[in-house]
């Protein structure tokens, strides 16, 4: 078991990869995400596979923002809100992933289906000029049917993702919703079965999973090659940031399960097996990031 002081450590070099991500999304945003298919649409009257990018670059967008209102909770100790929160992020990263490498399969039939299923179908539906009648088929504004594929985020997932994706999401969603499985991690440990909201529980683990899921998604949508960079450095510095965040989360996963905090054997049996492979995804090669600093361990 670490000591209470090595925790400390961990948790500090976490909030400072917190911090250096956050740095680098936000500059990323600025120089680099921008409505390419939209603007190739508008110019050539056609969709292009470019659409796959506005998708992109949204879900990175909104993700930064998200990142940012973890690290102020993570800060006032709330940690259960964190992972509401991540959550999010986390379709994010696996909506991005999956549209980006279907997208890479089939014909272009193929693609503009997966493009209208992601960024057209959602936006009529808002607007009110798609709609649902009472066989639950989706229909236009001149009654003309409309196939739409909605899937949900466990038909998205991909490679090595596949192995730890229903734990992980599980656990996210007991905190997205009011599941009383949860109620220990508000109480006060002190005094059972007297409820509390100033506890401060698994303060490293959740900023781990923070971590290992945002780091999926940089890695994923920024560290591409082709990808724009405002400068040579700064392309040098997300990579290898993208190198020092799977090092970090590899060694630290490895012994994860040594302070965590289970409430019971059930739960402890499946959260190692949720790290083991989440460790094990660490491998995989999302953007042009070569992982041989990883596939020897």
């Amino acid at each position: 078991m670490l000591s209470t002081e090595e925790i400390n450590i961990l948790i500090r070099k976490s909030d400072k990869f917190i911090n250096k991500l956050i740095l680098q999304s936000k500059k990323f945003v600025i120089y680099a995400c921008f409505e390419y298919g939209k603007y190739n649409h508008i110019a050539s009257g056609e969709k292009s596979i470019q659409y796959i990018d506005d998708f992109q670059y949204f879900a990175f967008t909104k993700s930064t923002k998200t990142l940012i209102s973890i690290r102020t909770l993570l800060k006032n100790n709330h940690n259960e809100d964190v992972l509401v929160l991540l959550r999010s992020v986390f379709e994010s990263y696996i909506s991005s992933r999956y549209i980006s490498e279907k997208c890479c399969e089939g014909d272009e039939e193929f693609h503009i289906k997966n493009i209208d299923d992601f960024v057209f179908i959602p936006m009529l539906l808002n607007h009110r000029l798609l709609i649902y009648n009472n066989k639950d088929q989706l229909k236009g504004r001149n009654n003309e049917t409309v196939t739409y594929t909605q899937k949900q985020p466990s038909a998205l997932k991909l490679g090595k993702d596949s192995k730890y994706f229903t734990d992980l999401y599980e656990f996210f969603c007991n905190y997205a919703h009011c599941n009383y499985s949860i109620k220990e991690d508000y109480f006060d440990k002190n005094l059972k079965s007297v409820f509390s909201i100033d506890e401060n529980n698994n303060p490293l683990f959740t900023r781990v999973l923070v971590l290992f899921v945002y780091t999926r998604l940089f890695e994923l949508i920024v560290t591409v090659d082709g990808e724009e960079f405002d400068s040579p450095r700064t392309e040098k510095i997300c990579y290898n940031l993208v190198i020092e965040l799977n090092t970090f989360l590899d060694a630290t996963l490895s012994n994860l399960h040594n302070y965590i905090e289970f409430k019971n054997q059930y739960t402890e049996k499946h959260i190692k097996m949720m790290i083991k492979h989440m460790r094990n995804s660490l491998k995989e090669e999302l953007g042009s990031l070569n992982k041989d600093f990883l596939k020897n361990k």
